[in-house]
């Protein structure tokens, strides 16, 4: 009983949660999602090794061996005869060492996140002071449903994106965007030149076992690089008309 007592109060509490029910983390390391599960704190399961018996060995009987009369002498003598036998040592068979049966089970899976790709129009060269269209093919919401120690985990990732358009410019939206003439992310460049765009998706969510809701800690980014040329429009010049009367 008071070792029962003991090993409750140097338990963690989250620990006897535990045994009863799986105990599920899920959590962001190195940019990507990992999913940790386990149920019970037993030891883990290993199979007995159950030794061959030994083989008995043979008994071996020694036979007597009679002793020649020696002529001399008129009495006879009888001959001795070995009666005893040694008895074999039998050596018995080591009882079999049995483990404890599993009552445990851990897994850890990692899940990572896609790298958005980038999209606009018009996609050639297209011309300052007119609106460029912008656009990833990431959705607006990411989900997941996996299956661990018994557990089904849902979890569901939002992406926040930030353009920068490569002229000092950054706009930041939940939006994945769209071509014209549906899309809300677009930018008018003012200056002909070769542009650097470069988008970062930063992730955040939640997750979902048997109805209970927990935020994931921390975030993962993603960063996506495209290189865009914006040119001038052409001028062309029209030779004065002149007009007679």
């Amino acid at each position: 009983m008071m070792s029962l007592i003991a090993s409750l109060i140097t338990t963690p509490a989250h620990a006897l949660d535990c045994i009863e029910k799986a105990c599920i983390d899920v959590y962001t390391q190195d940019g990507k999602i990992v999913i940790e599960g386990r149920k019970g704190t037993g030891p883990v399961e290993k199979k007995a090794v159950v030794p061959k018996p030994a083989r008995k060995p043979a008994v071996v009987t020694k036979k007597a061996i009679p002793i020649k009369p020696i002529a001399s002498k008129p009495a006879t003598v009888k001959p001795k005869v070995s009666t005893t036998t040694k008895k074999p040592v039998v050596k018995k068979p080591a009882t079999a060492k049995t483990t404890t049966p599993a009552t445990s089970l851990s897994d850890k899976l990692v899940e990572m996140l896609p790298t958005a790709g980038i999209s606009y129009s018009p996609s050639f060269e297209p011309l300052i002071e007119v609106p460029v269209f912008f656009w990833s093919d990431i959705p607006e919401i990411v989900t997941k449903r996996i299956k661990i120690v018994g557990e089904v985990v849902e979890v569901s990732l939002r992406p926040t994106f930030f353009w920068h358009y490569g002229d000092g410019v950054i706009f930041v939206t939940r939006k994945v965007g769209a071509p014209f003439p549906d899309g809300q992310i677009q930018h008018t460049y003012s200056t002909p030149g070769h542009y650097l765009i470069q988008l970062i998706t930063s992730w955040d969510g939640d997750f979902t076992v048997q109805g209970i809701k927990t935020r994931i800690p921390g975030e993962i980014r993603t960063v996506s690089i495209l290189a865009i040329t914006v040119v001038a429009a052409p001028t062309r010049f029209s030779p004065p008309i002149l007009y007679s009367r």
